[in-house]
């Protein structure tokens, strides 16, 4: 029979979005504990070095930062993934663009002539960055993350799983993880921790409960 510990689910009821929203500064930590792993994985899948991925996880969230109070998640197209894809796909365009204007003064310095390293220091205008930008990252960056919705969701699942962990006993987490996740029979669960059938049910929906309420918006 599993023991049951002291530790207490949390008693607020709102989002982890509506907490973000809120500013709260655990739910921000939250938020890209489980997050920044997608957006480095988006702007790898995008064709970025390592370090260049890293920076823009960090841009992005920084963005977000700025903005999430404006995400609605109630309006009918609005999905909070698509929303954080946007965000993360104009700072790999940033990126590109940084790239290009480098690459593209470096090239005008290597002719050597003091015209022609005046000429570097210029800006370039805005149309020829975009050009550049497009055609670095052309069939690269779509309207959609690069990976599935599936896949994405999978991981926030799982890790919103992992961060729940703390907040629940020990024994109404073992009953949940058993059930819901092993897939064993809620009788046989039931008879090795000495509970009747009805508690495993409710120590389950409990955790799924508060799982469905973190997620709320996050789709």
């Amino acid at each position: 029979m599993m023991s049951n510990s002291n530790t207490h689910e949390p008693s607020t009821s709102t989002s982890l979005l509506q907490r973000v929203q809120g500013g709260e500064d655990a739910g921000w930590r939250l938020l890209t504990q489980v997050y920044g792993p997608i957006v480095y994985g988006w702007a790898r899948r995008s064709g970025c070095q390592s370090a260049d991925a890293a920076d823009v996880m960090q841009e992005t969230f920084v963005a977000v930062s700025r903005t999430i109070g404006k995400f609605d998640r109630d309006r009918a197209e609005a999905s909070f993934r698509g929303w954080l894809w946007t965000i993360c796909r104009n700072k790999i365009r940033d990126l590109a663009r940084r790239r290009s204007i480098r690459a593209e003064a470096g090239d005008l310095a290597a002719g050597g002539t003091a015209a022609q390293l005046a000429m570097a220091q210029l800006p370039l205008p805005a149309s020829a960055v975009d050009s550049m930008c497009e055609k670095t990252v052309e069939g690269t960056l779509g309207k959609s993350p690069p990976t599935g919705a599936d896949e994405d969701s999978a991981w926030v699942r799982r890790r919103m799983i992992e961060f729940l962990r703390p907040s629940f006993d020990e024994r109404t987490w073992w009953m949940f993880w058993e059930t819901a996740v092993i897939g064993r029979s809620p009788d046989t669960v039931a008879d090795e921790a000495g509970v009747s059938r009805w508690a495993v049910y409710k120590a389950r929906a409990r955790v799924l409960h508060r799982l469905r309420r973190d997620l709320e918006g996050l789709s």
